[in-house]
């Protein structure tokens, strides 16, 4: 009896469907561990980048030369050079953003240091840097660019970490430290590796019952898909934006395309002040204002957490104008606070300088950065 109740078709296909699905569920899983840390890591590469090509201009070898002790702290190129750092950080949002440099006895020590002097981890002039760093430390000094390639475990916490060399002409001179907070990456990668083994199982089981329950009882199946559709605000996501930008591409359909980026201003602020769910309608507020415009070619994208991105066809500096002016009512009419904004920077593809699509985007993104950095800079003032 035994026997012949292994010998059952339906108990076959069912462990069958079990282990391919426990062997797709394991591959999937590593194949998506694998491309989000890719991406996360070759977005914090293209924010260092960005960071960096602002810094260093700000940065010679006077500044390294007359700042090497504490009594440093009080001079004009501290001040100078503290009070950028200070600003790219909190416009950034990086951990810490800092330069250092290697003294007469071949000791590192820090120079500038982006935290305001009241925090507790702020680091004066001439203070020791940690020597769990001096071999990354060292190999920037070389004039090799350290870039962020995995979570380290500091004692200061879970961070990305990245050094890049500063030159005077031919000569390193410095080093720039950029770190990033890590610490809610490592514990997501972390549960993910221990919930593995249980969603495997878990997955298994579900195919098993499901494939014996649809070999007894044919029956027509229901998909619905999400996946092009960002949940919150109803507008098309990342996925999507990559898909159409590549069909775009790959029809060559970009001519006078354009190319809007926005990304909403103290969206953090507004987060840990009133909380998530207040930050949720910021964010809805921008989506909100492009549906009420009811454009028929222009498309929104949220492509992260307070970026959007509009694709507009046919476009010139007075159509992206107006359609920026018009969205800007909308929002203020919708917005639950009056002092919220969003930046925007635009451009439009130009066969001459732009590769593709991806290279449109890039100049507009970076001139929206120009203008949240004025924003800030700005708010500062006040």
């Amino acid at each position: 009896m035994k026997k012949n109740y292994w010998k059952r078709v339906d108990l076959q296909v069912s462990i069958f469907t079990a282990v391919i699905v426990a062997v797709l569920t394991f591959t999937s899983f590593i194949l998506q561990y694998n491309i989000t840390y890719r991406d996360t890591l070759k977005s914090l590469n293209d924010q260092v980048e960005s960071i960096y090509a602002y810094i260093a201009p700000y940065l010679d070898a006077d500044t390294f030369s007359n700042i090497s002790a504490r009594d440093d702290f009080n001079s004009e190129d501290y001040a100078q050079a503290h009070d950028v750092f200070r600003r790219v950080k909190e416009v950034t949002g990086v951990m810490y953003l800092y330069t250092a440099k290697e003294n007469e006895q071949g000791e590192f020590i820090y120079v500038i240091d982006g935290l305001d002097p009241d925090n507790p981890s702020f680091r004066y002039p001439g203070d020791p840097i940690e020597s769990e760093i001096y071999p990354d430390m060292k190999r920037a000094l070389g004039g090799e660019k350290v870039l962020p390639d995995k979570i380290k475990d500091t004692e200061w916490g879970k961070i990305f970490i990245t050094y890049l060399p500063i030159y005077d002409q031919n000569q390193v001179i410095g080093v720039i430290g950029i770190e990033f907070e890590a610490e809610h990456q490592y514990m997501t990668y972390r549960n993910l590796r221990l919930l593995l083994p249980w969603f495997i199982l878990l997955f298994g089981l579900i195919a098993c019952l499901i494939s014996r329950a649809l070999f007894r009882h044919i029956s027509n199946p229901f998909y619905h898909d999400m996946a092009n559709t960002d949940y919150l605000t109803q507008l098309k996501n990342r996925n999507a934006y990559q898909t159409d930008m590549d069909n775009i591409t790959a029809m060559k359909l970009e001519k006078e395309m354009g190319v809007i980026s926005i990304d909403l201003n103290s969206l953090k602020k507004v987060n840990d002040t009133y909380g998530h769910e207040k930050g949720d309608q910021y964010i809805t507020c921008i989506s909100r204002a492009y549906q009420n415009l009811d454009t028929k070619k222009a498309v929104m994208y949220r492509i992260g957490g307070d970026e959007f991105v509009i694709l507009v066809p046919q476009a010139d500096k007075q159509k992206i104008e107006a359609l920026m002016d018009a969205l800007e009512r909308e929002f203020n009419k919708l917005i639950f606070s009056p002092e919220l904004t969003f930046s925007w920077g635009y451009a439009i593809y130009d066969q001459q300088e732009d590769n593709n699509l991806h290279s449109t985007y890039r100049k507009a993104d970076k001139q929206m950065y120009s203008k949240k950095q004025i924003y800030y800079s700005d708010i500062e003032k006040q």
